[in-house]
């Protein structure tokens, strides 16, 4: 595996600011602040459980214009890639799933699944059958195409900025705190629990439906 370094120093650094912003949660900053970064975290949520997982790529529901367009927002403050990129390799994970085709293959442990994928080069089964995908029907969208069109200033706004500008500019939160709690620390915590149905939950989840298949 080649690890990609600038991934590391990123989501090691995000994850060490996080700790910190725990820190404000409980010690400094304000409530109303607290709730707003909850308020974020279940925002992104949605838009990746109700976005681009159940309607983009697994095509679960239609959904109209005004909604997608309001999930595609909500998708962008969760900042996992723009929706033609989750849905790939959400698509590659179940076609392949815990195969060395699988993005986020659970076989290869906990630490892999969880976030080493996003730390290390894509295994060239990846690559060579991500080719194969499918995912026409998405880049149809005008709504994902506009995303991943200007997908890096919608993503700063979305994400950073405006999490951070609201609580200092609506009830005079510092402008760190706001940053650090509602945009860095909301932020990695989103990840995590995103990552944690690629990593716990595939390897310690249920299988009610067939006990002999690997994928939980």
């Amino acid at each position: 595996m080649e690890i990609v370094w600038r991934n590391v120093f990123l989501m090691g650094s995000l994850h060490l600011v996080s700790i910190y912003g725990f820190y404000l949660v409980f010690f400094a900053a304000q409530w109303k602040t607290v709730l707003a970064a909850y308020i974020f975290y279940t925002i992104s949520g949605i838009g990746v459980t109700a976005g681009s997982h159940r309607l983009w790529s697994h095509r679960s529901y239609k959904a109209k214009l005004p909604y997608r367009i309001m999930l595609m927002i909500f998708q962008t403050m969760a900042f996992q890639n723009d929706i033609f990129d989750w849905a790939r390799d959400h698509r590659m994970h179940h076609k392949f799933s815990e195969t060395t085709a699988d993005p986020h293959d659970a076989t290869r442990g906990f630490f892999f699944s969880h976030v080493g994928w996003l730390l290390v080069r894509k295994h060239p089964d990846v690559r060579n059958k991500g080719k194969a995908i499918d995912l026409s029907d998405v880049l149809a969208d005008p709504v994902v195409r506009f995303q991943r069109r200007y997908y890096l200033p919608l993503m700063v706004s979305i994400c950073f900025i405006l999490p951070a500008l609201l609580p200092w500019w609506l009830w005079g939160e510092t402008l760190w705190n706001s940053f650090v709690v509602c945009s860095l620390t909301r932020y990695c915590f989103t990840l995590n629990m995103t990552w944690l149905v690629n990593s716990a939950a595939h390897i310690w989840g249920n299988r009610p439906y067939d006990r002999h298949i690997s994928p939980r």
